[in-house]
């Protein structure tokens, strides 16, 4: 081979590399480009870590109960089957409702805001009624004639108490406390809901 030619082959061969080697950089900027960027000396938190707000998760916990009371005023005189599937799903979301209120919310808001104690005292009460009601109508077919009322009677109390803790005393827990806690402290109930026990006479206010 000429030296002329051999000067040709190089040539090519180097400018080939440099291409090369440019596509590469060209790609490896685009990547970083697209890539979602941490701030140095940070974590991202994982979603399940930041939790709900608190009271919001309360409130929501309502709504699905009332919810499932207009469902029930709504069923027919005679659909017992229909009227037994909502009993038991409104003992099962009360059940659990109850057991993280008393075990989490409650406490941590009356150490918050100490003015509120009173109407803690009185929403454990509540509770304890409730929960006795919830255990008979567990309990009642719902071809007694006993079966409605009592469940009419189950719903005249729960609004009370909804209506109580919302209007009442729930803002002053929201006043006293940060959004950063109210946060954290939903996170913890929501964990703790897989812990609720199937049974209304075993949450503590049924004791009582």
């Amino acid at each position: 081979m000429s030296q002329t030619a051999s000067s040709t082959t190089r040539r090519k061969a180097t400018t080939a590399a440099k291409k090369a080697t440019k596509a590469t950089k060209t790609a490896v900027k685009n990547t970083a480009k697209t890539a979602p960027k941490t701030p140095q000396g940070k974590k991202s938190m994982p979603a399940a870590a930041v939790g709900q707000d608190a009271i919001t998760m309360l409130k929501d916990d309502h709504k699905v109960v009332e919810k499932l009371f207009k469902e029930f005023e709504k069923a027919g005189d005679a659909a017992y089957a229909k009227k037994r599937k909502i009993v038991d799903q409104v003992i099962a979301e009360l059940t659990t409702h109850a057991y993280i209120e008393e075990s989490l919310f409650y406490p941590t808001a009356r150490k918050a805001a100490p003015e509120t104690g009173e109407h803690v005292l009185e929403s454990v009460e509540e509770h304890h009624v409730v929960a006795w009601m919830l255990n008979e109508l567990k309990n009642t077919d719902p071809r007694d004639e006993r079966f409605d009322a009592k469940m009419t009677v189950l719903m005249e109390n729960v609004r009370h108490h909804v209506k109580e803790e919302e209007q009442e005393w729930f803002p002053e827990v929201r006043k006293a406390m940060s959004r950063g806690d109210l946060k954290e402290l939903g996170a913890k109930m929501e964990a703790a809901k897989s812990k609720a026990p199937s049974d209304p006479l075993s949450l503590s206010s049924a004791k009582a």
